[in-house]
């Protein structure tokens, strides 16, 4: 048992993933890219993170820096606009951030995003969340490499004072959860909706089949 939590990334906080997939379709024809990414598509694509880097390796780096950005910016701004405010959060996290605050442990919101959708979701999550809860928020501008390298999580208990002992991770993509653990963390595997998984992971004791766990794998 544990007094400290990390949550991961954005699909470990609220489910976006079909949301993100809209906006990036939207912003591709916006752009004059005739692609249409299906769920099947974008499910192989979430194996790893970045919006960037899968608009790179999707194109096998024919489409320019400059290109993708643009694609990305609009992305976002698409986003925005359907993500509004009324999400609610994932089963068990909100209760799990209020539990660890009522135990005096810390909690993070350990993600290498953009400030731009990190203040997106806490808009959209205005109405159960208050961001100025996390002791710490990290985002793509902390460290010099994201996810899936362990630096940020690294950053984070330095910055924090704590031990990977004393905390926890909570993740929704393996490649995220391997980030989590080379970093000496225990990290839970909590999938999202377009997160793949297999007969192995389930039986896995850092599977959660159910967000009601999450509260209880901190001190009480």
């Amino acid at each position: 048992m544990t007094s400290n939590l990390l949550f991961g990334s954005i699909g470990v906080l609220v489910e976006t993933s079909e949301l993100q997939r809209q906006s990036f379709n939207r912003a591709l024809r916006m752009n004059g890219v005739d692609w249409q990414w299906n769920i099947g598509t974008y499910c192989d694509l979430l194996k790893d993170p970045g919006g960037k880097k899968r608009l790179l390796e999707f194109s096998n780096n024919q489409l320019s820096a400059e290109l993708v950005e643009q694609i990305h910016r609009d992305k976002q701004s698409v986003f925005e606009e359907l993500i509004g405010v009324g999400l609610k959060p994932r089963i068990g996290c909100l209760e799990a951030l209020k539990k660890c605050k009522d135990n005096g442990g810390k909690v993070g919101f350990v993600t290498t995003t953009t400030p731009y959708t990190i203040h997106i979701i806490e808009k959209s999550l205005s109405n159960y969340i208050n961001f100025e809860d996390f002791d710490i928020i990290t985002s793509c501008e902390t460290v010099s490499k994201p996810k899936p390298s362990s630096e940020v999580y690294e950053f984070v208990l330095s910055q924090l004072k704590l031990t990977s002992e004393q905390t926890i991770a909570i993740e929704d993509t393996k490649v995220n959860q391997n980030a989590a653990t080379e970093s000496g963390i225990v990290c839970y595997l909590y999938p999202g909706e377009y997160s793949k998984f297999d007969y192995g992971d389930i039986n896995n004791s850092k599977f959660i089949s159910d967000g009601e766990m999450i509260p209880k794998l901190l001190l009480r």
